[in-house]
């Protein structure tokens, strides 16, 4: 089939999609979307020579000398959507959303994949608004012609010490003939049993409470050193704005099988 160029937006410390992406295998990174200095060192370390092209709203508007495309991936921002915030929403100023359906509205790739805490589904647009931000966010991307389908997936089932949940979201261009003949639930179902992941975490018997790892944010805690250090600090919030590999590569994989069987309309 050919390897699939992939663009990734919000990329953080590239260790979602781009790096889910070296583990499957079929995709070629053509760039970055990163303004965070600390993320954007670490990118240049692990992914010498893919270019980043910066900030996501100025990049939205001069499209940069970029590649066209076949996937494009993103990893926006989760406060303004996040249980644990004021979830304002379209209100946030951190909302990349915007820019990232501009993005793929101008690049019109065959596939996306984009990722985010579960608390988007719940989300106002707005507050007191009686519209979510996700019917707005499916509505954009249905205008810019794309069919999303969506799944709520643990690092727990992934084989991780933590339960941290992820909403995924896979589309698929409108320009495109597919016969589904498996769903995305299933098809996950069946990656999970062919690897024993079920049967091994339903066995596990830690020697910790999953209440403590509910998430990753006590999985970075370097011995000897203070907890303020900026250093650490950085190193902390990069981990805890990080998506896990295994999760990034369920939607990976999703795309690689719809790329498989489907057809595109010139």
């Amino acid at each position: 089939m050919g390897e699939l160029k992939q663009l990734d937006l919000c990329s953080g410390t590239g260790s979602g999609f781009p790096l889910a992406a070296l583990r499957v295998g079929g995709f070629k990174l053509i760039g970055f979307s990163e303004i965070n200095t600390h993320c954007s060192d670490i990118l240049e370390k692990r992914f010498p020579g893919i270019p980043n092209f910066g900030n996501i709203n100025e990049f939205a508007i001069t499209g940069g000398q970029c590649e066209q495309p076949d996937i494009i991936t993103a990893s926006p921002p989760c406060p303004p959507f996040s249980i644990q915030g004021k979830r304002l929403g379209a209100e946030d100023p951190r909302d990349c959303f915007p820019a990232v359906v501009r993005i793929i509205e101008k690049a019109q790739p065959g596939f996306l994949a984009i990722e985010n805490v579960r608390g988007l589904l719940t989300c106002p647009l707005r507050p007191r608004a009686k519209e979510s931000y996700f019917g707005f966010l499916l509505s954009q991307l249905s205008r810019c012609g794309y069919d999303v389908e969506w799944q709520v997936v643990s690092s727990g089932r992934c084989g991780a010490p933590f339960l941290r949940e992820r909403l995924l979201l896979v589309g698929v261009s409108q320009r495109a003939v597919i016969n589904r003949s498996e769903s995305w639930a299933e098809q996950i179902r069946r990656e999970f049993n062919q690897a024993g992941r079920i049967a091994a975490w339903a066995s596990h018997q830690p020697h910790f409470s999953r209440g403590i790892f509910r998430d990753s944010a006590g999985l970075d805690q370097p011995v000897g050193l203070p907890s303020g250090d900026r250093t650490i600090r950085r190193r902390r919030e990069a981990l805890g704005n990080a998506l896990d590999p295994r999760v990034a590569a369920i939607a990976l994989r999703r795309i690689q099988y719809l790329h498989s069987i489907a057809s595109i309309r010139a």
